[in-house]
């Protein structure tokens, strides 16, 4: 038997986090770069949608479906697998979408320990203000990050400086 023919394939269990802000689409660039050199990727895209504000609850007949809530998970779904495209490489690669409703560190690692996760990826970026407030801001990282049970890959978009100017590090 040659060296070859006896290698397993290779297999890697991923929980992709994204937040539908403007990084999800260069997170999922870069998780498909990842993936790339395995022979079998089991991707789990994740949105977790906010629960509905108490409020909304008290004043909607207790019958009604908390529309809010439905909205956003139909919305979510529908931009998770537009997202999703990207990833498929290979009939080696099978993507997953999900779109609980909660808390996103606690629902991102709950999924990670239901699905024996290698890795958690998620996007993490500068909140300024313009962008949705549901953004994995770096206190989510960390809470992620202290209760995962997997490793946690933060990927960053670099934002390209205006011709001319540089950023400068200053510190001891």
């Amino acid at each position: 038997m040659t060296a070859s023919q006896s290698k397993q394939p290779s297999r890697i269990v991923l929980v992709v986090g994204v937040d539908m802000s403007n990084v999800s689409e260069h997170l999922l660039t870069q998780t498909r770069a990842l993936i790339r050199p395995v022979d079998e990727a089991e991707i789990h895209v994740v949105h977790v949608v906010r629960p509905e504000q108490p409020l909304l609850r008290l004043v909607r007949p207790k019958d009604a479906k908390d529309a809010g809530v439905v909205y956003e998970i139909e919305h979510a779904q529908w931009a998770l697998e537009r997202l999703s495209d990207a990833l498929v490489h290979s009939p080696g690669t099978r993507v997953i979408m999900h779109t609980p409703v909660g808390n996103a560190p606690e629902e991102l690692t709950r999924i990670a320990a239901l699905v024996n996760a290698d890795l958690i990826v998620v996007e993490a970026h500068e909140h300024v203000g313009n962008e949705p407030l549901d953004v994995f801001h770096r206190s989510v990282v960390d809470h992620i990050s202290s209760i995962a049970p997997c490793t946690v890959l933060t990927i960053r978009k670099q934002e390209p400086h205006p011709v001319g100017t540089q950023k400068t590090r200053t510190g001891t």
